[in-house]
């Protein structure tokens, strides 16, 4: 445990304290409702919740992985069958159960059973606040839509509660605004939770007939859950293959291994410092990964070749952005997001390949990953030029942004490397230093006597390279 998780976890674990002592003390105080609807009701509840916990409902929105679990439900239906107490009791043995047996370290197994205490005592109190208020105003509703609009209303504030606590401390470990985090949030589990949330209600109201009615619901729901989980790891097999065949790709070249998984994690950075949403940059963070898989296709004699590439070879080099569109069309989970792909390859002048767009034709996140694959490129050992330091990479980029590359893009990997650390905020004075040999193809030539004329600049006066070439990232 490190950084704002020291402050912020005992400060959580502290307030939960608070409704555990209040169950505790109403189940001091009087005889439990448990024991009124019966304890192996409540026992039955407990270990379908431990179930619950400890086998997730694995389920895909747009590109990420999630994991969604039937536990709201059952902690839900404990609320309002036997009281508020019972299930916070309900919850945090269920949390304590499940979470020791995944192994979890123990600040996180605090904080999740802090998180269904706090979530669990809000919703209690708004529970009974709402149905006491339902039936003292009399406003004239059925028995019946008098508990569920309680129910409603306590069932939405577990979810509240449980997704702001969730969402404040992805925040600060993030460094995220946690508003932000709470959207995206939302668009990730909102529809999931409450379609939980009403199961939970159709339970409770079918468990006023018999408990049996409502029981009977729960084998039907494990096959569906059953037959999704085996769905969806097909899915995440399908992807993780993917993965691997980029990493494949990548391997073929000693020079250019894990090329597509830095490529990946930078663009996610730059499109953090961009201000595009988690959701989007983790999409692009995603696409990034496999963005070369086209490459497979290539042959080694020509994705290796040190010299100068023929028409016909330079034709295939370019073939692998369609390529790799056409394997990764075959996956729903990246078929929005094809024009990333396509587009990795296209300049702002309308020179590049396949397509040439212009400009705005280009979407962000292709111009992103375009920037992220050169610089990447250049500060790596390619068959047809040596690695470059990251100051010249930087600048290369710079000299080429508009005409090929999105000058606020290159803009913000330059803030995106000196917040790594990577590059030094001194580096334009650093560029102007370095020196690179003039047989190195592909790559721009910086001037041995330090050009500084207003031309050849980049922000903040750095001279640029004297003689340069158009920067290619195949």
């Amino acid at each position: 445990m490190t950084g704002p998780l020291r402050v912020i976890l005992p400060v959580i674990w502290a307030l939960s304290l608070v409704p555990m002592w209040r169950a505790g003390h109403a189940l001091h105080a009087g005889l439990p409702r448990v024991f009124e609807v019966g304890p192996g009701w409540f026992l039955l509840l407990l270990i379908l919740a431990i179930i619950s916990e400890l086998k997730p409902i694995p389920y895909i929105l747009g590109h990420v992985n999630k994991v969604e679990i039937l536990t709201i439900s059952i902690i839900l239906l404990a609320l309002y069958t036997f009281d508020w107490p019972s299930a916070l009791v309900l919850a945090v043995c269920a949390a304590i159960v499940a979470e020791i047996a995944s192994g979890k370290p123990y600040y996180k197994i605090l904080f999740n059973v802090s998180m269904y205490a706090i979530a669990t005592g809000a919703a209690g109190i708004t529970y009974d606040a709402a149905l006491y208020f339902l039936k003292a105003s009399q406003v004239g509703l059925l028995p019946i839509w008098v508990h569920i609009i309680a129910q409603l209303a306590g069932g939405i504030v577990y979810y509240a509660a449980n997704l702001t606590l969730l969402m404040f401390v992805l925040s600060k470990i993030n460094r995220m605004r946690l508003r932000h985090m709470i959207v995206w949030g939302l668009r990730d589990s909102a529809l999931m939770n409450v379609t939980l949330i009403a199961l939970a209600i159709v339970m409770a109201q079918l468990w006023r007939l018999h408990p049996t009615a409502a029981v009977l619901l729960v084998p039907p729901l494990l096959m569906v859950k059953l037959g999704y989980q085996r769905y969806t790891q097909l899915r995440i097999e399908a992807e993780s293959m993917l993965a691997a065949l980029a990493d494949v790709v990548d391997l073929r070249d000693d020079a250019t291994g894990k090329h597509s998984l830095r490529v990946s994690e930078m663009s996610y950075g730059v499109a953090r410092v961009l201000g595009l949403p988690e959701e989007e940059a983790m999409i692009i963070k995603a696409i990034g990964r496999v963005h070369d898989v086209g490459k497979i296709v290539i042959r080694d004699t020509v994705l290796l070749k040190p010299g100068q590439l023929t028409p016909h070879e330079r034709a295939e080099i370019e073939a692998h952005v369609e390529a790799g569109g056409r394997i990764l069309t075959h996956l729903s989970v990246y078929r929005p997001y094809l024009p990333i792909i396509l587009g990795h390859h296209e300049r702002l002048d309308g020179r590049g390949y396949p397509n040439k767009l212009k400009g705005d034709a280009i979407i962000l996140g292709a111009r992103i990953l375009a920037v992220c694959d050169a610089y990447d490129t250049i500060t790596s050992d390619r068959p047809h030029h040596s690695r470059q330091p990251h100051e010249v990479a930087i600048a290369e980029l710079y000299n080429h942004a508009g005409p090929q590359f999105d000058p606020k893009v290159v803009e913000a990997l330059e803030t995106w490397l000196i917040g790594e650390r990577i590059l030094r905020p001194d580096w334009r004075t650093v560029s102007s230093m370095q020196e690179v040999g003039e047989g190195d193809a592909g790559i721009p030539v910086m001037g041995s006597n330090g050009d500084s004329s207003d031309q050849n600049r980049v922000p903040g006066g750095q001279a640029q390279p004297t003689r340069v070439r158009p920067i290619s990232s195949s």
